[in-house]
Parts: structure tokens; sequence; C-alpha cells
């Protein structure tokens, strides 16, 4: 059971801490780094924004990057992760995941199918992100109606929109790990040579079954007699990815293109279905490749990146384009294939800055979208359809001597077309979503945010569908037009997002509230109707609501000079559904501290966060756990200009038995067990 009282009282004790600790320094307050986001119009800071915003840069990286995006992010406020086994993690923001959480390769979409079923890796590789960017809440505006629930941009260099000031610069990373027995190795180098900067980049990975502190079924009823302790199974994962970027860079802005390719190999762990042969069918004796079922994801991918500033109205253009050619097969042990996805997409977005209009400063554009989605085999529970959207957007802002207001509006055109033998209706809707917020200096170094949007989401091809097995969540699958419903709605959630901040030498905190209603919520839950030996699951809509808060304060005795930083954190997420039930994969309240010393060559970090059990969901319900994790980094140079960054990390070092409620397979995979990962970056510019 969650506990948002005790939290609440803690983060409030936190913050009465800190303002007498800051009242008592009397210190002037500061300026926050600013860092420009590139996900937000116009380029501005974190700090500027009324929406919030969570930045991971490349030194938070170098400790924090893990296998999965969604393994990356899991412990950062407000976030959480599917967790489909080590490898098959995607974003969940604010207790939203799949199609409301829109992942971004540099501004354009990942153009993969992970938003079709947790199974389904990301083909993102974080050891080569420059930073990542997350934006809370609804950003319908920016991105379309699959972001309904937030954005998740990752932004790297592969087209490079800089020159290199030496003429070359190069990293080179290699790492490791003891629960899953990783390694890796990460590589770029960038280089300007006759008006042209180019930009290579590849990682090598290989991970076997991971280290677990118990058995990987929870409930010893459904253990099977042969399972043994300490490894879950088929947690495997090997990937490789490569990319090439060439640009022309001159005053005014910059062209460029890139060519990248990333390869995936990794395990399915969980329980198998048993499949059933026709009486007197002898099984055929195929030798077991693997433990389990795995997947062989693979993606080539075509970048064109460009920006121009102008003298006229049009202050600035911005393009950014996509195409790729993806596919996967799910393949079972004995190595025969058992479907096999085919996703043939683009996307292209042009965004157009213009000069001040009576003191209002803004952008528009388009952004279209085109998917050609197939699935051909035994878990082809969707059948092959054709999206094409097309999104037009306005952005507005305006500085007063109180502080900044915006407001936006977007317009979604999109069309679902599934092949004429599925016998099903097309869907073709227009979603329209708007948005005003403000930013309030109250005081200095307090500031107020508020942002109130109304979003539109149309459902995805698998909402509207499926109709069939689907063994990645074990349920049999009906989507909306595949269950016989001739109305169809668009999700229309109103939000209301808060936040106050304070910023100074010594002490910095902010507490954020939210709250989305949401008509016409699209979801599906298992019945106790079997179908083909699985709980059917037809999708509905019905109202719901999401709630929560997330806060932190950072301490620093002694203000910038002091090497130490302690800092307190908390976030909850609260979610119904029709007439107050629980909703499926909800992530608990959690409470964090962690204690952080940086000082010269040395920075180190211990931190605790503490999961409490979860029991208002309609799925698996999980105990309480505490995470405890350290790292420690060094950073030397030499006199060949080298830098040197070497790390130890400790995870999980409690040895917890721990599952995330928001994974399909709690009841099957828990988290890794206590593990080290050490690595060495060296780097010139």
């Amino acid at each position: 059971m969650n506990h948002p009282t005790s939290s609440l009282l803690l983060v409030a004790a936190a913050l009465t801490i800190a303002s007498v600790s800051q009242a008592a320094d009397d210190t002037a307050a500061t300026e926050i780094e600013e860092i420009v986001v590139s996900a937000a119009p116009l380029n501005r800071a974190a700090d500027d924004l009324t929406q919030p915003v969570h930045i991971l840069t490349r030194d938070d990286l170098l400790t924090k990057a893990s296998r999965s995006i969604g393994e990356t992010l899991e412990n950062e406020l407000g976030l959480s992760s599917t967790n489909f086994g080590p490898v098959a993690g995607r974003p969940i923001i604010r207790g939203q995941d799949g199609p409301r959480v829109n992942v971004l390769q540099a501004g354009v979409s990942t153009l993969d199918v992970a938003d079709l079923s947790p199974d389904h890796g990301v083909p993102i590789e974080p050891l080569l992100a420059e930073r990542i960017e997350v934006i809370r809440g609804p950003a319908t505006l920016l991105y379309g109606s699959a972001a309904a629930g937030g954005v998740v941009n990752v932004i790297d260099n592969r087209v490079p929109e800089s020159i290199v000031e030496e003429g070359l610069s190069a990293a080179l990373e290699l790492r490791g790990d003891t629960a899953a027995e990783e390694r890796a190795i990460a590589g770029r180098v960038d280089g300007t040579t006759g008006g042209l900067t180019w930009h290579f980049d590849g990682v090598s990975r290989d991970s076997e079954d991971i280290d677990i502190p118990g058995f990987a079924t929870a409930d010893e009823a459904d253990r099977p007699e042969e399972e043994t302790s300490g490894t879950l199974l088929n947690s495997f994962g090997d990937s490789i990815s490569f990319s090439g970027g060439v640009s022309a860079i001159g005053e005014r802005g910059f062209i460029g293109i890139s060519v990248s390719r990333f390869e995936n190999d990794y395990g399915l762990p969980g329980p198998e279905e048993e499949e059933e042969g026709e009486e007197g069918e002898e099984e055929e004796d195929l030798p077991l490749i693997a433990d389990g079922p795995f997947i062989e994801l693979e993606q080539t991918r075509y970048d064109l990146r460009g920006e121009y500033n102008f003298d006229g109205f049009i202050n600035s253009a911005k393009l950014r384009f996509g195409l790729n050619d993806y596919e996967h097969s799910e393949i079972e042990p004995n190595g025969e294939v058992a479907t096999l996805f085919e996703n043939d997409a683009w996307e292209g977005r042009l965004e157009l800055s213009h000069q001040s209009i009576a003191s209002w400063q803004g952008a528009f554009g388009i952004q279209i979208n085109d998917r050609e989605f197939s699935a051909v085999g035994e878990e082809a529970f969707i059948p092959p359809t054709d999206t094409t959207s097309v999104g037009l957007f306005l952005f507005e802002e305006r500085t007063f001597d109180w502080g900044l207001l915006e407001f936006g509006v977007r317009l979604d055109f999109l069309e679902h077309d599934p092949a004429l033998e599925s016998g099903f209706d097309d869907y073709d809707e227009t979603a329209f979503s708007f948005a005003v917020g403000g930013k309030w200096e109250v005081a200095q170094g307090y500031d107020l945010k508020a942002n109130f949007s109304r979003s539109e989401r149309h459902p995805d091809a698998a909402e509207l569908y499926s109709d069939g097995a689907h063994l990645a969540t074990a349920l049999f699958e009906v989507g909306l037009l595949a269950a016989g419903n001739t109305d169809v709605d668009t999700e229309v959630s109103r939000n209301i997002d808060l936040s106050f901040h304070y910023h100074s030498d010594v002490v910095n905190w902010q507490i954020g509230v939210f709250y989305n209603d949401i008509d016409d919520f699209t979801f599906r839950e298992g019945s106790d109707i079997l179908e083909d030996g699985l709980p059917l699951a037809i999708y509905q809509q019905a109202d719901a609501e999401f709630y929560g808060y997330e806060a932190e304060v950072e301490w620093t005795p002694g203000g910038e000079a002091s090497p130490w930083a302690v800092r307190v954190f908390s976030d909850l997420v609260e979610a119904n559904g029709p007439g107050g039930s629980d909703l499926p994969r909800i992530p608990p309240t959690r409470v964090g501290a962690e204690l952080g010393f940086n000082q010269s060559r040395w920075s180190a970090n211990i931190r605790a966060i503490y999961h409490a059990d979860q029991d208002d969901v309609s799925t698996f319900e999980t105990d309480d756990f505490t995470l405890l994790d350290a790292s420690v980094t060094y950073q030397f140079g030499l006199s060949n200009g080298l830098l040197w960054d070497v790390f130890l990390r400790g995870s999980n070092l409690l040895d917890e038995d721990a599952r995330r409620s928001t994974s399909f397979r709690a009841a099957f995979v828990p988290l890794p067990g206590a593990s080290f990962h050490v690595g060495v970056r060296t780097r010139f510019n």
C-alpha cells in the first residue's frame, strides 16, 4: 500500500529544514546553470519552461547509462520503466507509457514498434547519448498525440551541428558489470576537414543471464520444480550499434545527414507458453539454441537535419527528417521464427520561428509521419496497418515584468488504414490540443510555474485492431474496433501542473503537483474468460484520473565552495479508473535520500530509494523494497592532452528481491541483485 501522507510529511520536514538553513546563512540567490532544451520551442533553458523538464548530462550518463533507455531513467523523479527484462525497458512518465510517451532521437521518433508491446526494445544506445531530455506531463503541442504523457528526447551528435575547434575530437569507453557479466566498448570520433564536419561512433555490448537474489518466480505455488535460484534465465543481451554523419556548417546554420545501424539480440525472461501438438503427433527433435524465446532486432536509419538563420520576419528554420528500415524476429528456443515484425516509417518536422509581434515571440510548423507496419506469424495479433499523421502547431510566448506567459495550439490529423483482408474499418479523425502556462518570479530566488492544457490523443493500431493471442502480455487482446465498437473517441485529457521552486547558493528545492482528468481513457485488462488458453482482454474506453507529486530538496552546507551536497526526494502517482477502480501497472510511492561529494578530481555519491508496496493496482501486487546504490569517479589528465574518467558503481547493494509493479512480468522478472559496475573513459578535444 502507498503512503503518500508519510512521504509528504518527510518532504515538508526537509523543506522546513532547508528554509531554516537558508535563512540562517542569508545567502543571496544565484542563477542555475542554463542548459538549452532542444525539444522545446525557441531553444529555451530548462528553468525558463513552464513544463517540468529533467535533463541527464553526459557526466550524469557516465554512471547512469544502462542497457535500455528505460533502465537508464527508472530512478529519476516521476519516471519508471516497463522492465520486460534488463534489455527491453521503455520509459514510463507519471504512470503513463506505451503510446502515451514519445521517445525521440534528436527530435524525431525512434520509428520502431516499442509502443505496441512491452517486450519490444527501443533501438537507442544510451552509451552514445550526449544528453537525455525528459518533459514530464503532456507535450502534445510539441510532438503530437503520442506525447500525451510526456517526451523523452535522446540527443546525439550523429549529424554534427558545430565545427570541431581543434580539428579532431575522440573518446573511447570500456565498461562491465558483475550481475550480467556485461562487457561493453563505445567510441566516437569527430573532426572538421575541408569545410565539412564529420562524426563516427560505435558500441558493442554483450551480457549474460543476470544474477538475482532468489527465485525468478515470486509465487511458490506457480514456481516450476526445476527452477533454481540465483539466475534469471533468458535475460541475456547482445547488441551492436554504429553510425556515420557529415555536415556543412556555416555562419547562418548547417545541413547534414547520417546513416546508422542498430542490432540487438536479447532474451525474453519469464514463463513460456506450452504448445500442445495434435494427438499422436510426435514432437520434432530440434536442438535448443536458447533457454527461451528471444528477439533479433535490426534497424537501419537515415537522418537529415538542418537549421538556417534569416534576417527577415522568419528568424530561423529548423528541419528534422528520419527514415528507417526496421524489423525484428521473435524466435523460439529451437531457432524457428515465430513472428516477424516490420516497420517501414519516416517522419519529418519543420519549425519556423518569427520575429516579435506586439512583444510576442513564437514558432509554428508542421510534422508529418508515415508508417507501414506488418506482423506475420504466430503472434501476429495486429493486422498490417498503414498510418499517416499530419500535425500543425503554433507556440507563442511573451515576457512581462512579473515573469513569462506562453500558449500554444495544435491540430493532428491521423488515419489508420488496416489491410483489406482484416475486415476492419479505417480510423480517420482529428485531434485538437491547446495549452497555456506561466512563470512568476514571486521573490528573489522564488518562482512559481503553472501550466494548464487540454490534450487529445488518437488510439494506436494495437488499441484499435488487436485480435489474437499476445504472449508477451499473456492476454488474448481484442481492440476497440475488433470488438465491434462503432464509436471510438479520442482520449481527452485536462491537465493541471503546478510547481514552486527556490534557488540559492546553499539550498535548492522544488515541489510540483499534477492532475490529469481523462475522458475515454483507453486500456485493456485481463478477465476470467479464457481464449486460446489466455485471459480475454478487450480494450475499452472509460474515464480515468492521474494525480501525484514530485518533490526534492538539495542542501549544500557552506555554499558553492562546499564539496558536499545532501538531497532528499519523493514522488507519487495515483491512478483511478471507472468508479475509482485501480488501474494496472502503476508505480509505487518512492522516497529517497542521497549524499554527494564533488571536489577537484573526485566525485562520489551514495543513494537509497525506498519503494513502498504497491497494492493499489489491478495487476500483480509488489512488496516494498529499498535500492541502495553508490558510485565514485576519478578524473585525471595526462601531458599528451588525454582526459581520463575512471568509475566504480554498486547497484542494489542490499541484494533486495525487488520487482517493479510497472512490469507485465513483475511476478517472474525481478531486478538484478547486488552488482558492481566498473568503467574507464578517455577523450581528447
